[in-house]
C-alpha cells in the first residue's frame, strides 16, 4: 500500500510542484500513524528535490531567498513540535488542515497572501510553511499562496517551489535525526519503495 501511495503522490508532485505530501501523508497515516507517515513521506520530498535539480534555474532567488530564512526556523520548530505532540493530536491537526485546504480550494481558489513589496512577508510566509511542513508534512499551499502573487510565472513558481520544499526537507531531516523520529525501520520501509518512486519522477 505504501508503494502505490508514495509512487502516485510524488508523481502528482513531479507534475506540479508540490502535492506530494499532501496527497501522501492522509493516506499513509492510516497504515503508519501520522508521525511516520510525515517522517517517510519527508525521505521522497528530500530525494525529490536532490533529482530534480535541473528546475532550479528557473528559481527566483530574490523571492527565494527571504522565504528560505523563513523556513530554516519554521522547518526546525515544526519537525520538533512533530516529536512532541501524540498521534492523536496530530490525527486532528492534519485532518483541520487538510478541511481549510478543500474549502480554498472550492470557495476561495484566488485567495492568496502577501505582496511583492516588503521581503518580510517572504519570510512571514517561510516560517508559516516551513512549520505547517515540519509538523505535518503538508506546507506545499501555504508557500504556493505567496508565491502566486510573487512568482507567477508557471515555470518560475513550479522550481521556486520545489526548490523551496528541499530547503525545508534538509532541515527537517537533521530535525527528524536528532529528535529520534527517523528510525531505522522508516529507513528500512523506504527501500522497496524507492525504485518506483524512481519511475514516476522520470516519468
Amino acid at each position: 500500500m505504501s508503494i502505490i501511495i508514495i509512487t502516485l503522490a510524488f508523481f502528482g508532485e513531479s507534475l506540479f510542484g508540490f502535492g506530494g505530501g499532501l496527497i501522501s501523508i492522509p493516506l499513509l497515516s492510516f497504515v503508519l500513524g501520522v508521525k511516520d507517515a510525515v517522517t517517510l513521506a519527508l525521505i521522497f520530498q528530500l530525494l525529490m528535490g536532490l533529482l530534480i535539480f535541473q528546475n532550479y534555474k528557473h528559481t527566483n532567488w530574490k523571492v527565494a531567498i527571504p522565504m528560505t530564512v523563513g523556513l530554516l526556523v519554521g522547518g526546525t520548530i515544526g519537525t520538533f513540535t512533530l516529536s512532541l505532540l501524540s498521534n492523536v493530536f496530530l490525527e486532528r491537526l492534519l485532518a483541520v488542515s487538510i478541511f481549510i485546504f478543500l474549502i480554498k480550494m472550492i470557495f476561495f481558489n484566488g485567495f492568496t497572501f502577501g505582496d511583492n513589496k516588503h521581503k518580510a512577508w517572504g519570510v512571514v510566509a517561510g516560517v508559516v510553511g516551513g512549520w505547517v511542513q515540519g509538523v505535518i508534512g503538508t506546507g506545499g499551499p501555504v508557500l504556493s499562496m505567496y508565491l502566486a502573487v510573487v512568482a507567477p510565472d508557471k515555470a518560475i513558481f513550479r522550481a521556486t517551489l520545489i526548490y523551496l520544499l528541499f530547503m525545508v526537507s534538509l532541515v527537517r531531516v537533521v530535525t527528524s535525526f536528532g529528535r529520534g523520529l527517523l528510525t531505522p525501520q522508516l529507513l528500512t520501509l523506504s527501500l522497496p519503495i524507492l525504485p518506483f518512486f524512481l519511475v514516476a519522477i522520470f516519468f
